[in-house]
Parts: C-alpha cells; structure tokens; sequence
C-alpha cells in the first residue's frame, strides 16, 4: 500500500512538473510572439515608414506562420524577382549545362601560305557571359586567339561572319525609357557581348556646371555614336544617364558627375552587341597581324564547316550565382530565355515572363504575382509576401530532405557576400540571413532565411512608395530584423 502511494504520488509530481514545464514553454513562447508584434508595431509607427505599403511574412521551417502583414497584398518586388526566375532556371536547366560558342571556318586552312580559305564564323548561343567582366579568368577573345595562333594562320581569304546571321536585340516593352539607355536596362541578344554595356570614361573639371569630356570607349564599335551633354555637378555621386535604344546607334548622355574626376566610368547599354563582338573578332585578328578580305566566300552545294574552337561558358551554378550575388538583369533575363525556350520555341523576351508565372501558379497553387520580366526591373511586376515565402518553403523542404540545395548556395549571406555584404553587418544576424535584397526607387524589399540554432525560418519584408532617404528604411528594416531574430 505504501509503495502504491508513493508511485501514485510521484506520477502526481510528474505531470505538474510537466505541466509546469509546459506553462513555462508556453509563457516564453507567448512574450516571445508578444515582443516579435510589438517591433513590428513600432516598425510600422516609425516616420520613415508611416506613409509607405508594407507586406510582411515570417514563418518557421514547418511553415508556421510567426509574423504576417498585409502578406497577401501585391507589390513591387524589384530584382526580389530574380528569386522566381533562379529557381525556375535551375529546375529547368541541367547541372552541367554550359553556353557553347563555335568558331567555324567555311574551309580548310593552307599551311603552305598559312591561309584559311573561307570565312571565319563566330556562331554564338546567348551566353550572357562570353567575355563578361563577371568573370574576368575567362575570356572567348584570348582563346579565338591563342587557337588562331596555333593554327599559324597568316590570312583569311574570306569575311569574319557573325552566326546566327540576324540582328535578335530586344528590350523588354515594359521597361522605362529612362532605363534603355543604361547598362541595368540592355537587353536580350544570342549575340551577347561584354555584359552587352559600353564603359564610358569620363574627366571632369574643378567648376559645377561645366563640360566633360570622354577620354575613352570600351568597348568600341565605328557605328556607335556618343552625344555627351554630361556636366560637373555639386553631388559626388553618379548623376548621369544615357537615352537610346536597340539598334539606335547612338546615345545622348546626360546628368551630371562629381568633380576633378579622371577616367571617371560611367556605363551605357549597347545598340547592338552582334556589332561590338564582330569588331572585337576583327580586331584580334587585327593585333595578330592577320589579314583579312572583305569578299564573303560562298561555297557551292552543301556548306560544309570545320569547327576551330568550342568555348563554354561558366557553370550554370555560378551564372545564377551572379545573377543573385550581383542583381544582374542581364544574366536573368538570358537565362530565364534559355530556360523556357526549352519547351517553348521562338520565345522573346516580353513571352517568357508569362511562363514564367504560370509555373509558379501551378507549382505554388497560388495567383499572387504578376510577372512582366524575369529580373525585377519593369515597375508592372507585383507579388505578395506571401509568395515570396511559399517559394522559399518549396527550397527549403528540397534542401531539408537533401533533394537539392543549389538555390540556397545561390544566394548573398548577410554582412558577408554579394549585395547583402552590408545589410545586417556586426548585428546579430550577420551571416545569419541568406537571401536577396531588392531596390528601385520609392522601393525596398529583402526576402530569404534567417537562420537560428540550426533552424531556419522564411522571412519576406516589401517596403513601397516611400518617400524617405533610402539609407533611412534600410536602417529601420535592419532594426527590425534584429528584435525579430532575438525573439524566434
């Protein structure tokens, strides 16, 4: 009877211990979700944000919802963008998935006279990264060269052609015209060349208000034409912008730069990358003293091609990479081509978005988002943080159960890399968050995983329509992902 009481009573102890414990749990969990509500409260009441739209999502791994606003409503989401178009890609595209650009020659080289009877042919595929400065270890120039000084060939008895023979540069119809003209808004092409962007180097004088000058063109091509109506401002930042558009061969360049500047540079997009890839081709041959003739030989029957060079591009691991560390437009909008184009044909740069969306709609059982580009810079794309985390929960449970992790390898890690290096840097999550900022005016948005003790949780902010320096809403969005993190 004794030992019945005392297992009775510890089995009494044993559930208020546990209830106890529970109470416990449940209190710290309970101010935890409290103080978590209370700095989004004060996020919102701050003077910064008050006048601005916010959408707002944090989640656990599980997706658990631990913090929402206004998360099913459509905003902005800038280069956020590029997170659809990344995973869409690396779903589509095998991991060993490379560019491949040929250098044909429509005949047979002579080593007697050391002459390559026929037309040297460059025939491309859309690499965004044929001789990027992305990735300045590799180069398709320096190889064309050193292969043409392998084959000691002294002269080319036809043209240097372009393949495929058509001019295919496209914008996309929904980005601004401010934008055209400026290296962030080039466009598409299967000829892409040099990030397809002219650096232009400017030197600038002592007096605000006076004249430039440009000293120099990188690339170059003779049928591009440069307007400079640039002039000395009081600011010391980059207050220029250059106007024109695909296959309009010239740019007017206007704005101001800081003063007592040399080679100060300032980059533009291309009219037409097919044209500047030609004439680098033709100035290599150029530097090795080769000559070439201006008649195209035809051959009769069949074309038959030796190929002379396969040059690949990077992995397409580190080309989506790039396109997340760097927020590069251009790489996005190739790869999100090359991506669809596998199941669509003949696809442009305007269609591709709309497969883009439909995807996600079928693959996330849901319609928030209005896709009109694959990289974020049309202001007509709009998104839902709600979106944004459901994407994040579908990679996240692919990693988890070790399916596949390159989109996590992908992205910026805060304080650390990419365009994350400063957000969030000597706070308490540094390192701590992995993810992808996005910006344009009246526009601030970050989205990825906030990691804590080996757990990681989804989390979405979008920040639109503010009127405020966009220093300041960085600050307050950093402010508030510190008392996040302190309180999951």
């Amino acid at each position: 009877m004794d030992s019945l009481m005392v297992i009775s009573c510890r089995v009494v102890m044993n559930k208020r211990f546990l209830i106890f414990i529970f109470q416990i749990l449940f209190i710290g969990n309970f101010f935890s979700q409290n103080l978590i509500s209370n700095s989004l409260s004060k996020f919102l009441k701050s003077k910064e944000i008050t006048n601005a739209f916010v959408s707002l999502k944090l989640q656990d791994q599980s997706g658990k919802v631990l913090l929402s606003h206004n998360s099913e409503k459509l905003l902005v989401p800038a280069s956020l963008q590029k997170l659809f178009t990344s995973s869409y890609v690396l779903d589509h595209l095998s991991n060993d998935f490379v560019y491949n650009t040929y250098v044909l020659s429509s005949g047979l080289v002579d080593t007697n006279s050391k002459t390559l009877n026929g037309n040297l042919i460059i025939n491309t595929s859309g690499d965004p990264s044929l001789e990027s400065r992305f990735f300045p270890t590799k180069s398709f120039i320096n190889d064309l060269k050193s292969k043409l000084v392998e084959l000691n060939i002294r002269s080319i008895s036809g043209q240097i052609k372009i393949y495929p023979d058509f001019d295919n540069y496209q914008v996309n119809n929904q980005w601004l015209w401010s934008d055209l003209g400026n290296y962030y808004g080039s466009g598409y092409s299967l000829h892409s060349f040099k990030d397809n962007y002219v650096e232009v180097s400017f030197n600038s004088g002592n007096e605000i208000g006076s004249s430039t000058k440009i000293v120099k063109i990188d690339p170059m091509a003779d049928s591009f034409f440069l307007e400079n109506n640039v002039l000395v401002g009081k600011s010391n930042r980059d207050l220029s912008y250059a106007f024109g558009a695909p296959m309009q061969n010239n740019r007017t360049l206007i704005g101001t730069i800081p003063r007592n500047k040399k080679n100060y540079v300032v980059k533009i997009s291309m009219h037409d990358p097919k044209i500047f890839l030609k004439q680098a081709v033709e100035n290599a041959c150029s530097e090795l003293g080769i000559l070439t003739s201006n008649f195209s030989i035809k051959s009769k029957g069949n074309l038959h091609l030796d190929t002379l060079l396969v040059y690949t591009s990077p992995s397409i691991m580190d080309l989506v990479k790039c396109v997340n560390f760097k927020s590069n437009n251009n790489y996005a909008e190739h790869l999100l081509i090359k991506s669809v184009s596998l199941n669509h044909k003949d696809i442009d740069i305007n269609q591709a978005a709309d497969y883009l969306q439909l995807y996600w709609e079928d693959k996330l059982g849901l319609k928030e988002m209005i896709f009109k580009d694959g990289c974020g810079l049309s202001r007509l794309n709009l998104c839902s943080a709600n979106a944004l985390n459901e994407l994040l929960l579908y990679e996240l449970e692919r990693k988890l159960s070790k399916a596949e992790e390159s989109f996590l390898k992908s992205l910026p890690i805060s304080g650390k890399t990419g365009t994350l290096k400063y957000f969030g840097d000597e706070s308490v999550f540094e390192e701590e968050f992995f993810g992808k900022s996005g910006s344009m005016g009246g526009v601030r948005c970050y989205s990825g995983y906030l990691r804590k003790s080996s757990q990681y949780y989804p989390f979405t902010i979008m920040v639109n329509n503010f009127t405020s320096n966009d220093y300041l809403i960085r600050k307050r969005i950093e402010e508030l992902v510190v008392n996040i993190y302190n309180n999951i």
